[in-house]
């Protein structure tokens, strides 16, 4: 039978395709909200799933990052190399959005003139409140989509970064302590917090609100994942077997924790145990996608707020996928090469150190 562990080890997973997938589904997901509700219901929720498209995608999203972020620590096993990676992974390319958003499309869509847009506290307040990635985030420019269909939000998508950064922190945390490392430890902290999540949901350590909770149970199933990858099974198998019984018990309390464990093995049975497809051997756009998604759906409503939700999607994906590979490969890829940098830092002081014992 084989294992995540058998699919890591073959060095070969489908999970920059998955990631797209799931940006691109997440577009799906909000078109809706974007057009004013244009246009058929959401083929999930016809479906009878209990979730719509964008909450299954960003529930697949945080169980890839769980998974990988624990792998990606316990390689390293340095906090300082740990977090320089989480750093640059996430904020330039979340940064240049930012700014994007701000000073260009903003500028561009505000029913203001320009100098008073420019002149506006809320623009730059929008950058640095959402630099933050804390509880509450600015959702809005002065002028900006205001006769859009339904929403003025400029970026629906980012609610879910800091929540993604509170679970960067937590692995760290269990890393440096040695839990991460050690099964058996693992496996008890991550049921316990399953414990005080189901019983105390507001006093979870780093999930500050309800929001969070069913990204976070997600990023803990991603983490169990790699923890245990020698005795988890991976196949087509796995996803019919856990599906069905998902279905059955649909109308009971256990149909959401079935639900997602279904959806979990959905994702490792898509990476480790489908054909390889590397058609996105040019870089991973994923994250740009999510990023840049819901502004040019926003965008599209703006200047053609009579499409229907699938004519909006139509246009704004590919907007969105121009501007997620000019951020790969002119914003991500390069600062992705900073990486070894906290790792000559340290051996240069570990050098120094060394010298100065010596001569002592």
């Amino acid at each position: 039978m084989a294992t995540i562990a058998d699919g890591v080890n073959g060095g070969r997973d489908n999970f920059l395709l998955l990631r797209l997938l799931a940006a691109s589904l997440v577009m799906y997901g909000h078109a809706p909200a974007i057009t004013g509700g244009q246009g058929w219901p959401d083929i999930f929720v016809r479906m009878g799933w209990g979730s719509y498209s964008g909450d299954l995608a960003v529930d697949v999203f945080f169980v890839v990052s769980g998974f990988m972020i624990a792998g990606s620590y316990l390689r390293r096993r340095h906090l300082a190399d740990f977090l320089w990676a989480r750093l640059l992974r996430i904020y330039p390319a979340y940064i240049a959005c930012l700014l994007g958003s701000a000073f260009v499309l903003g500028a561009a869509c505000t029913a203001m003139p320009l100098h008073d847009y420019y002149r506006s506290h809320d623009v730059l307040h929008y950058v640095s409140k959402n630099i933050e990635l804390g509880k509450g985030m600015a959702w809005e420019l002065p002028g900006v989509f205001r006769d859009n269909p339904k929403l003025a939000v400029v970026n629906g998508s980012i609610w879910t970064l800091p929540a993604e950064v509170r679970m960067y922190l937590w692995v760290a945390l269990a890393g440096v302590l040695g839990i991460l490392s050690r099964r058996w430890c693992c496996n008890l902290l991550l049921a316990a917090l399953l414990v005080c999540g189901l019983l105390a949901p507001a006093h979870v350590p780093l999930v500050p609100l309800a929001s969070f909770l069913r990204l976070a149970g997600c990023f803990a199933l991603g983490v169990f994942c790699w923890v245990n990858g020698k005795r988890v099974p991976v196949g087509w198998w796995c996803v019919a077997a856990l599906g069905l019984l998902a279905w059955l018990l649909r109308a009971t309390p256990l149909y959401p924790f079935v639900f997602s464990l279904a959806l979990a093995a959905f994702v490792f049975a898509f990476g480790y145990a489908s054909p390889w497809l590397g058609c996105l051997r040019f870089g991973d756009y994923s994250y740009g996608l999510y990023l840049w998604g819901y502004p040019m759906q926003q965008l599209v409503a703006h200047l053609a707020p009579q499409l229907s939700h699938a004519g909006n999607v139509l246009l704004a994906w590919p907007l969105a996928m121009l501007l997620a590979m000019l951020s790969w490969h002119l914003v991500e890829r390069p600062v992705l090469r900073l990486k070894s940098i906290s790792g000559v830092v340290q051996a240069k002081a570990r050098s120094a150190l060394g010298r100065l014992r010596t001569d002592g």
